[in-house]
């Protein structure tokens, strides 16, 4: 990874939080401090423009009340000029051709202005070029132009002052916005770094802690209440993991060792024929039961991925389905001595995923065989009516344990085999009520009268189908062996 990434993979939410409250505040108070300096300018502006136009006012109103000659209006000028002290202001009239007819207050202020002021020319143009302000007026009923020149040295500076105030207090409170926004943030993610100071001490999760913390914020506890869910899900994936690698690899050992010790056996010595089709015929049911076991992890893995619910669905009859798919569990019925019969009744078309929905058939079916005596029985009825098509499996063997009737369609929850047959691995029965479940099923079993078991499984007539496998290996076929496959 290039070096231009390593500041961003250190950068702290801390740090990142502070600087963003830094930033954002110090553009407020800014902006803020902008806006006073310019209303600061204007108002001392507007106060300036204000006395200008007062002092010509009163100029102008005692001109009008004199006889209007050189003389009265020479001191009109005077008697304003004494009055108007504060600021330093000179007064200045002019007739029609520009002649200065009368000047009085501070004389030298026009030395800055010597000529003729006119009346169009805005004071504010002069106010920060020479620190001084003016305005002019005609009196066009007298033919005269009054002028006006103020000093505005005392303006500038309470400008300055104002100015250098505000920048001031800017800096100083965007200084301490960083200071609030590293101290919040900090404080603020207290409970975050505690969550991770927790699990940096959780070595294994079989023993691992719950995170408790009760202080901290609603949103940190419902971090630590997340991550203590998450440890339990992980704890009881490991439990049922270990519990199923466990026992699947019986189940594979078992008919791998058959397989090979059979085999083995047969090539010690020259046989007859029906010698070796017998090792053939033993070395078939355990490659079934291989088969078997493959089948069902791989329907495992589609219908626990949790992407598996994008809806493909077909139509297909179920009944003329199952005279095709249920070959294997004949053959299985007649080797172990069990009759198997599938009956059907009324409409059993339906709209679904194929290859979940005969899962269900033949784990149903291939799971009453197992557990069927010798000369027992075992009933498949595809029933329709208005709404669902029904998958009834009837067995006359030992029925379910009590141990297990509330756990057996839960993963890797197995029965323990009878005498001489194969036991499950906890797959069959739970893949059969989450493929009905997903189709707005449902899977249920109960007691048979007169002994046995019964598992009925109800699939909507036109219900959604779940996605195409998604783990590698064989298109789903074979049931699992066991109760609770």
């Amino acid at each position: 990874m290039s070096s231009k990434s390593d500041p961003e993979r250190t950068y702290s939410l801390t740090r990142r939080l502070a600087v963003r409250f830094a930033a954002i505040t110090s553009l407020l108070l800014v902006g803020y401090g902008g806006w006073s300096g310019y209303m600061l300018v204007e108002t001392l502006r507007d106060e300036t423009h204000s006395f200008l136009s007062h002092e010509l006012d009163e100029l102008s109103l005692h001109i009008r009340q004199s006889d209007g000659s050189p003389e009265a209006i020479r001191r009109c000028a005077e008697d304003i000029a004494r009055v108007t002290r504060e600021p330093p202001t000179g007064f200045r009239v002019r007739d029609r051709r520009g002649t200065i007819v009368a000047e009085s207050g501070r004389k030298a202020l026009f030395e800055r202005h010597p000529g003729p002021l006119s009346p169009d020319v805005s004071w504010r143009e002069f106010l920060f070029s020479d620190g001084v302000a003016v305005a002019a007026r005609e009196m066009k009923s007298a033919g005269l132009t009054l002028e006006i020149v103020s000093d505005a040295g005392a303006v500038l500076s309470n400008i300055r002052r104002g100015g250098l105030s505000l920048i001031l207090s800017t800096a100083i409170a965007v200084v301490l916005a960083a200071f609030a926004g590293w101290f919040s943030a900090h404080s603020g993610l207290r409970g975050i770094r505690e969550v991770v100071s927790r699990a940096r001490d959780i070595h294994g999760v079989d023993d691992a802690e719950p995170i408790e913390l009760g202080s901290a914020p609603s949103e940190v506890r419902d971090l630590s209440l997340a991550l203590n869910a998450m440890l339990g899900r992980i704890r009881r994936g490991l439990a049922d993991l270990r519990t199923f690698t466990a026992g699947l690899a019986h189940e594979l050992r078992s008919p791998l060792q058959n397989l090979l010790g059979e085999t083995e056996v047969a090539l010690l010595a020259d046989r007859s024929p029906e010698e070796y089709r017998e090792t053939l015929r033993s070395n078939l049911g355990d490659l079934h039961a291989l088969a078997d076991a493959v089948d069902n992890l791989v329907a495992w893995c589609r219908t626990s991925d949790p992407g598996r619910r994008d809806r493909n669905a077909e139509a297909f009859d179920l009944a003329d389905e199952a005279e095709l798919r249920l070959s294997r569990e004949r053959r299985t019925a007649r080797r172990d001595g069990v009759e198997l019969v599938v009956e059907r009744a009324g409409n059993t078309r339906i709209r679904a995923d194929r290859e979940g929905i005969l899962r269900v058939l033949r784990n149903l079916a291939g799971n009453a065989i197992g557990h069927s005596p010798p000369g027992g029985r075992v009933d498949v009825r595809i029933l329709g009516d208005a709404d669902a098509v029904r998958i009834v499996v009837e067995d006359r063997g030992p029925g379910v344990p009590a141990d297990l009737v509330d756990r057996m369609f839960e993963p890797f929850v197995s029965g323990r085999a009878d005498k001489g047959r194969r036991g499950g691995y906890g797959l069959g029965l739970a893949i059969c009520r989450t493929v009905a479940g997903d189709h707005g099923g449902t899977c249920r079993y109960e007691p048979r009268e007169g002994g046995g078991a019964r598992f009925i499984a109800e699939i909507p007539r036109d219900g959604p189908a779940i996605s195409e496998p998604t783990c590698p290996g064989r298109t789903p076929g074979g049931p699992s062996r066991g109760r609770t496959p």
